[in-house]
């Protein structure tokens, strides 16, 4: 008997993945999905005759939208939705990353140094009294009452007379190598989300017998991240919201907008 199924317990959805429209190499995955949604939308036209009685309505234009929240931010989704590529530290790619260190200047001590090398000019440094930002301190030739000198590995001769906390901004590079790795995302004004494939894999159960489980698979050809809200929950309980516009490939003679698919 061939396997035809119809009324189906949502599970939950596994995944979904995107991949590029010329290569079909995937862009990227996400795991822990919440609240997704699949809306479909059409335009429609009422026919009406001479007295503006309606005769029919004609529908065209199909929409289908997919939303959903990722529970864990995601560098790669976040990339998407910017129209850019996350870069990774490397050798031949280095990433300068901006940071900062709270040093002690123990009594007597004249010289603290960094953990990084730092890139570019490191002009001030600032005391700490309970916590707070007290006193700055400038670059100079010379260590002084108001001056500090720092070389180009990191190493800060104190001003004259200065102990206890510091406070120090500064950026080094990140090549890669171990335990110095680094991602970045550059969000430029004039990159947009660009078009993508799409699948969204699930699980069902039969409504009868819930131990029987069934593939399932959203795909969509053509699709692309809506990015006209983008919002990223900056706290350790925060999600990843975002939105796929599924469209049909206009050279597509079948003009399909997605499909769905339930295999035992």
């Amino acid at each position: 008997m061939a396997f035809n199924v119809n009324e189906l317990i949502l599970d939950k959805v596994r995944s979904l993945t995107a991949h590029d429209l010329t290569t079909g190499e995937m862009l990227f995955r996400l795991t822990s999905l919440e609240d997704p949604s699949l809306s479909c939308t059409a335009e429609g036209e009422e026919i009406v005759d001479a007295i503006g009685a309606v005769i029919t309505t004609l529908y065209r234009a199909k929409k289908a939208t997919f939303s959903a929240s990722n529970s864990l931010i995601s560098l790669d989704l976040a990339a998407a939705q910017y129209g850019t590529q996350k870069e990774v530290a490397s050798k031949e790619n280095k990433i300068v990353v901006p940071t900062y260190e709270i040093l002690t200047v123990a009594d007597g001590a004249t010289e603290v140094s960094l953990k990084k090398a730092p890139v570019g000019t490191v002009s001030y440094i600032y005391a700490l009294d309970r916590g707070e930002i007290a006193t700055r301190y400038v670059a100079g030739a010379a260590a002084s009452a108001t001056e500090f000198v720092i070389d180009k590995e990191g190493k800060i001769t104190v001003p004259t007379g200065l102990t206890g906390k510091i406070y120090v901004e500064y950026s080094y590079e990140n090549d890669g190598t171990e335990n110095n790795g680094a991602n970045r995302i550059v969000n430029k004004t004039s990159n947009f989300p660009a078009a993508c494939s799409m699948k969204i894999f699930a699980y069902f159960r039969d409504k009868c017998n819930e131990n029987l489980v069934y593939s399932g698979v959203i795909v969509s050809p053509k699709a692309k991240l809506n990015p006209e809200q983008v919002e990223l929950a900056l706290t350790s309980t925060g999600k990843h919201a975002f939105e796929f516009q599924m469209m049909r490939d206009y050279c597509d003679d079948e003009a399909e907008l997605f499909s769905i698919i339930v295999a035992e």
